[in-house]
């Protein structure tokens, strides 16, 4: 079992990153990457489906603003989809009401966070769901 685990921490989790502001995906692939991740990047919603059928994904850092379909759209797909339903998928948006949150909920996020967020809160975030997929895996 410890050596299944140890070969699935050698392999890089992939991450897809989904903002259409350039500047906040530098920011978040640059300490992602810093942790060992391997991140991919997508503008747009259909982008964004593109890459998470091809590269499968094991978290999903998703705005809901974006050009087309919205987040919450992507993030729907995912969670309804038997292929990529077990995505971790983090909203990170600058939408703060009431209904956003209960719309993600809705959709089946993981976590919804409001922008802005320190890069590092948010890399600890990632890693602490992606541990949980880890260990969960490796039993």
């Amino acid at each position: 079992m410890a050596g299944g685990y140890r070969a699935e921490m050698q392999s890089p989790m992939r991450i897809l990153l989904v903002d259409d502001e350039a500047g906040i995906r530098k920011i978040l692939r640059l300490f992602l990457e810093l942790e060992g991740f391997t991140v991919f990047e997508a503008v747009t919603a259909n982008q964004a489906i593109q890459l998470i059928k091809k590269e499968k994904p094991h978290l999903v850092i998703l705005d809901i603003i974006l050009c087309g379909q919205t987040g919450f759209d992507v993030c729907e797909w995912i969670k309804g989809n038997p292929d990529t339903k077990d995505i971790i998928v983090i909203l990170f948006t600058a939408l703060n009401q009431d209904h956003d949150y209960r719309e993600g909920q809705r959709v089946g996020c993981n976590l919804y966070l409001t922008k802005p967020q320190n890069p590092k809160d948010i890399v600890e975030k990632v890693k602490e769901f992606l541990n949980v997929k880890q260990g969960a895996a490796s039993e």
